[in-house]
């Protein structure tokens, strides 16, 4: 697998912003928006005498025909393409009063706009060359794609930015323009693709900080056509399908963004992406030709959430959704992508839902789900097959979508301030101990599975499949969950809920006869064990536990208790939650009437 870090398409994407401020060698300067978009001084003449002439180019403008400070390009045909081998910056950052301001796109203010409403079947500006950079344009209106970026054979199409562009929405960013209103196919805003007639190579393409709503069908398409080869394109730092101020609905009519058909090791990361119509991210292989789609990396993201991380915005299905499209594209064929450190919320469906074709049992396996807040989805915060929650079964041999892997069984959260000690066991057909069990505190789902709302830490299994974890940010009262991701990268749902109790329970309901020290249980153990007292009446109390030097360990209770029979619990901690080794221990409770001393065995 390869996972490539954002770090490598930003340093890429500066490259080719310093290389460009070094080398272009010509400047175009548009200063004119009439209809007729062919004289010299149009943007059409610009692109062509990019095209033509060679070497590195700019594009700028001055447009001062009409009263601006808005100033509308109407293309009456297709504009030309981008061929150039050495690329152009069409730069609308040149006209007079536009900027991206300190926090684009929320910030940008642009002021030119290349409107599609009277060109035809034509999308708005076509790449098919290497380091080309479109920046600081409003593109509306086109009946096909916004921006297409599509594969050319070697060297391919590569090391291309969309940067703080508005695409699909008016120039304000506050209304739905849209782009793709030919329906016959599914267009995007931008569309990074490899066709069938023209297959080729697209990679370490960059959509940067743009606003991308309204389109028709996808916000943003990553696609390939085999034998081509589509890989390492970046989304990162959109708005995609909410308004310029992120605050209000301005959804992409199917996805936000799309990644399939083969698109592989592409990273979506730090997006706002809210209220589409059908999920947030959508990553489908296609089962009719066995294509896989693999590898891409969804990290950082907010999905059902507007701009501010706390206002509903719900994608009407899933936040994200892997091997199925829409409402009836069950495509499966989507292995070994990651989903991490996002916040999934409010979304219409599930929060994150995995399909697998029938054709075989490993077309949507390995597909990890890791460190993200996963909450108020309206169905569940993980489903397995998109059919509620997938009941454990022993031995877990399962053939479903990530291998159905069994949940995490929990089977005691106790609080011993300031952390709480969550343990519990999997029963998985892999090996346990090279499994990671991930807490997560609850923002409970109806079904009482999940939702793991707030990632708590990860811990790993023994050989018999036992575990535990000590977690901070918890209290009495609060509510955990668990995931399972199994060696192969597959993540389970989340694990039925459990509330979070105190390390000391009194029994009421038992009155005790006499002053009284259990012997712990279990007695050796590895993890947790519990010991048993009892108090004759309200007394002061300490129960301790020693090593055999005689230094006191761990306080396990003090102070008043009232006459009852408790139960405390040990973690094999000290008093600074740290692991004490394994070995013989003593644990003593002393009263104002009673002392009594046992021995027990801590065996890891």
């Amino acid at each position: 697998m390869k996972i490539f870090q954002r770090c490598s398409f930003v340093l890429c994407a500066l490259f080719v912003v310093l290389l460009a401020a070094a080398a272009y060698s010509a400047t175009y300067t548009v200063l004119q928006n009439v209809v007729d978009d062919s004289n010299p001084g149009s943007l059409r003449w610009a692109i062509n005498m990019a095209n033509t002439i060679p070497g590195p180019d700019t594009i700028d403008f001055n447009i001062t025909t009409g009263p601006g400070p808005l100033y509308t390009i109407y293309p009456d045909s297709q504009l030309p393409p981008l061929f150039d081998p050495t690329g152009v910056l069409i730069d609308g950052f040149t006209q007079p009063g536009s900027g991206a301001g300190a926090n684009p796109p929320s910030t940008a203010v642009l002021t030119v706009e290349v409107n599609g409403s009277r060109a035809g079947l034509s999308h708005g500006f076509w790449i098919l060359s290497p380091m080309n950079t479109i920046q600081g344009l409003v593109v509306d209106s086109f009946e096909q794609d916004g921006i297409r970026i599509q594969a050319t054979l070697d060297p391919g199409t590569f090391a291309n930015v969309v940067y703080c562009c508005f695409v699909g929405t008016d120039p304000s960013g506050l209304a739905d323009w849209g782009n793709g209103w030919n329906q016959v196919m599914l267009w995007a805003g931008v569309d990074i693709i490899c066709t069938p007639a023209n297959p080729g190579f697209a990679f370490d393409n960059i959509v940067d900080r743009c606003l991308i709503s309204g389109n028709w069908a996808e916000g943003v398409s990553i696609s390939n056509c085999p034998p081509g080869d589509v890989y390492m394109n970046a989304v990162l730092d959109c708005y995609i399908g909410v308004d310029i101020v992120g605050m209000a609905d301005l959804g992409n009519n199917h996805d936000g963004v799309y990644i399939g058909e083969t698109a592989h090791d592409n990273v979506i990361d730090g997006n706002v992406i809210s209220g589409n119509d059908y999920s947030g991210v959508g990553i489908v292989g296609y089962q009719p030709q066995g294509f896989y789609t693999n590898y891409n990396i969804v990290f950082n993201n907010l999905i059902g959430l507007a701009s501010d991380g706390v206002t509903p915005m719900l994608n009407l299905r899933n936040g994200v959704s892997i091997g199925q499209y829409g409402p009836g594209g069950n495509y499966g064929y989507a292995c070994g992508n990651i989903i991490d450190s996002n916040t999934i919320a409010h979304n219409g469906r599930n929060g994150v839902m995995i399909w697998e074709d029938q054709s075989n049992t490993f077309n949507a396996d390995s597909n990890m789900i890791t460190r993200n807040s996963i909450y108020d989805n309206n169905l569940l915060g993980i489903d397995l097959a998109d059919d509620g929650v997938t009941p454990n079964d022993g031995g877990d041999p399962d053939a479903g979508p990530n291998e159905e892997v069994n949940f995490p069984v929990i089977t005691n959260a106790l609080y011993f301030g300031p952390n709480t000690t969550v343990s519990g066991t999997i029963d998985i057909d892999t090996d346990p101990i090279q499994a990671a069990i991930e807490v997560f505190r609850v923002r409970t789902d109806p079904t009482g599975y999940g939702e793991g709302a707030l990632y708590l830490g990860v811990t790993n299994a023994d050989a018999g499949g036992n575990w535990t974890a000590s977690v901070p940010n918890l209290i009495i009262g609060d509510t955990v969950t668990a995931t399972t991701t199994d060696m192969n990268g597959n993540t389970s749902e989340f694990g039925q809920n459990v509330s979070v109790v105190s390390s000391i329970q009194e029994d009421q309901a038992r009155k005790p006869m006499q002053y009284a020290l259990s012997q712990n249980s279990p007695n050796p153990f590895s993890q947790v064990t519990q010991i048993g007292f009892s108090v004759l009446k309200t007394t002061y109390v300490e129960l301790m536990i020693y090593d055999v030097s005689g230094r006191c360990v761990k306080v396990l209770a003090t102070g008043l208790h009232s006459a009852g029979t408790y139960t405390v619990y040990w973690d094999g901690t000290d008093e600074n939650n740290q692991h004490v080794s394994s070995g013989v221990y003593f644990y003593a409770l002393a009263t104002d009437e009673f002392i009594s001393t046992r021995t027990l065995i801590l065996a890891r």
